[in-house]
């Protein structure tokens, strides 16, 4: 039990790394509507849903162009990630 507990602690620490850097240093929340306005002025972002499935269906929130990618799978597609966008995880 504490052998899955240090690899789980191991896998938070190392997916914080990569947002971290992924992001220039700077995770950051924003706002639906802040989200929006980044989005019309053009800048480059890539949206990752990463909700359960369950709750992706049933949710009547589907935002256009969003990448679905399983919490227990985001660490495996990182490197899928564009580089010049700025990641925005949409989760509930």
């Amino acid at each position: 039990m504490a052998r899955y507990f240090g690899l789980a602690v191991i896998f938070v620490f190392l997916l914080a790394s990569v947002a971290f850097s992924a992001t220039g240093g700077d995770v950051l929340r924003i706002t639906p509507e802040e989200l929006n306005a980044r989005v019309a002025r053009g800048e480059r972002i890539f949206v990752i849903d990463v909700r359960s499935p369950g709750s992706y269906e049933r949710s009547a929130v589907k935002i256009r162009g969003a990448v679905r990618v399983a919490p227990n799978e985001l660490f495996k597609s990182a490197t899928e990630f564009p580089s010049d966008s700025a990641l925005v995880l949409y989760c509930t």
